[in-house]
């Protein structure tokens, strides 16, 4: 421990300029990024406004941050916006959200079929990536990747159980949920959402 702190401090002057102009540019890179899924939701969403927003930790880990979005139309659309900050292989994406469903009750049959489509919304994500996940007022979801288009999702019920992992009175994130929906509950396109 004592090694690990005096080569801290022998970092030279010029070293510490470019890891701390590297954390600004990170930050700047993360907040342009941030900016442009907000456009993304717009373009997609009529009259969206943003709800909550939290960050995703695990023994002690920091995984993800989370942005949920909705319209203030009846039955509009909500997104969810994920921006990562650590690497995630794409088939490690895919497994935990299909444990996160049949945490939530959803059938061996169903997660089957919705394995492959799942394997094609996910990419594999570096720190700083975003995926956001976009239920359309007919009940379609669409996923982008840093913005751009990925894949799509149909049916209600998918949609349903997909933000259910975040949403759903069972999520295993309950600290998130409670931070993404906030006072937002009751509402009429997040009701499923809304009782314990």
């Amino acid at each position: 421990m004592t090694d690990s702190y005096s080569k801290y401090h022998r970092i030279s002057l010029p070293a510490k300029t470019c890891l701390l102009s590297l954390a600004l540019l990170c930050s700047g890179l993360a907040a342009a990024s941030n900016d442009h899924n907000r456009s993304l939701v717009v373009k997609n969403i009529s009259q969206v406004e943003s709800l909550g927003q939290g960050r995703m930790t695990y023994w002690g880990f920091t995984l993800y941050d989370a942005k949920l979005f909705a319209s203030k139309e009846p039955k509009g659309g909500i997104a969810l916006n994920i921006q990562y900050l650590r690497k995630f292989e794409a088939n490690a994406l895919v497994e935990q959200t299909l444990d996160e469903l049949k945490n939530l009750g959803v059938s061996d049959t169903q997660r089957a079929e919705w394995t492959d489509p799942l394997a094609k919304a996910f990419k594999t994500v570096q720190e700083g990536d975003s995926i956001t996940a976009i239920k359309k007022p007919q009940g379609g979801t669409q996923f982008f990747y840093n913005g751009q288009f990925v894949s799509e999702i149909s049916g209600e019920p998918f949609s349903q159980a997909f933000f259910g992992i975040w949403l759903h009175p069972k999520t295993s994130a309950p600290h998130l949920r409670k931070v993404l929906l906030g006072e937002y509950c009751p509402r009429v396109n997040l009701e499923a959402y809304c009782h314990d």
